[in-house]
């Protein structure tokens, strides 16, 4: 299944690259690439680096309904698991850092993983709402309402079924032990066991207090990353820079929620090439500002990543194999 997964991500991707690279001047796109000025990248970079510290101050407030743990602990573990979305199919990172948190931190790996889920959830809002501000001030094209909509209902729905996990967990609780009954019991008590450790993820969200912070620590992020997109606006020297990279933020980061092949190649140029385009930006500049958003945001936090990889002592081999050990502890169970 994984290989057919990894497969389909491929083409999916020399699709999206064969429709972007039709009738593109690659000679131009060289001129272009050659007169850009890099220096003004350098600042939004290290603003950009900054953004994972900032998730990590999130993700230690929404580890508070398991277990309290410090920000300078998660810094590295995030920085993994974008280096490993980056580098690794089926986009890894995400059960990389589930299974690292669970490793150094003694905690559940399902209960963590379910913390990266409403993570992932506060994310799309963030974007939809940045969607919102930037359809007040421009009249988007039918294609991006389309993916604004769907979005929305994705993202609302994982938010509705996460909320009623919680104010309904014991009515839940009570109709998974029913359904668990005529099953074997060493798996019925796992199935129980994962979906308590599920839901207790999503603990963080019945203290009030917590969700404004969690909301502020969001918009934080986005607007940090969103400084790179403006910042290489201004290095090409567009007009409306601020406008322009908001909303290329917005498309690019809902665009790459398409299955690719790891580090999001080809959707990324893709749909940053035809949120420019709106904005009547030529083909060949369009790809040159794709190429220099994937090298200023891909390289720095893969190299950061391996770092903080190699310093816990763990091999490319072994970060995969981490993906795999849950479905081997589910198969032993039904032995």
């Amino acid at each position: 299944m994984k290989k057919i997964q990894l497969f389909i991500g491929m083409l999916i991707s020399l699709l999206f690259l064969f429709v972007l690279l039709r009738n593109i001047e690659f000679k131009q796109v060289g001129q272009i690439l050659q007169n850009i000025n890099y220096l003004i990248l350098v600042p939004a970079v290290f603003i950009q680096l900054m953004s994972y510290w900032v998730r990590s101050l999130r993700w230690s407030l929404m580890l508070r309904g398991i277990k309290y743990v410090k920000s300078s602990n998660l810094f590295p573990i995030i920085c993994i698991s974008y280096m490993a979305n980056n580098t690794l199919p089926l986009r890894l990172g995400e059960f990389v850092r589930a299974y690292l948190i669970g490793r150094k931190e003694e905690i559940s790996k399902t209960a963590a993983f379910s913390t990266v889920i409403l993570e992932r959830i506060y994310d799309g809002l963030t974007l939809l709402l940045l969607l919102g501000v930037t359809s007040m001030l421009f009249p988007f094209p039918d294609w991006v309402k389309l993916i604004g909509y769907l979005t929305a209902i994705l993202f609302l729905c994982a938010l509705i079924f996460v909320i009623s996990m919680v104010i309904f967990k014991e009515h839940t609780q009570r109709l998974i032990h029913l359904c668990c009954r005529p099953l074997k019991p060493k798996m019925g008590e796992k199935i129980i066991s994962i979906f308590e450790q599920f839901t207790t993820g999503f603990d963080v969200i019945k203290n009030k207090r917590n969700l404004l912070p969690i909301a502020f620590y969001s918009i934080l992020i986005w607007s940090m990353e969103g400084y790179l997109f403006y910042a290489i606006a201004e290095a090409f020297d567009f007009s409306s820079t601020i406008y322009i990279g908001m909303f290329v933020l917005v498309v690019v980061n809902l665009g790459i929620m398409i299955p690719s092949s790891p580090g999001y190649v080809g959707t990324l140029e893709y749909f940053c090439s035809k949120a420019l385009e709106i904005f009547n930006v030529s083909k060949e500049l369009s790809l040159s500002y794709a190429l220099v958003l994937r090298m200023f945001q891909y390289i720095p936090i893969t190299v950061l990543g391996f770092y903080f990889l190699l310093r816990e002592g763990i091999s490319i081999s072994q970060m995969i194999k981490m993906n795999n050990s849950n479905n081997r502890e589910m198969r032993e169970s039904q032995k």
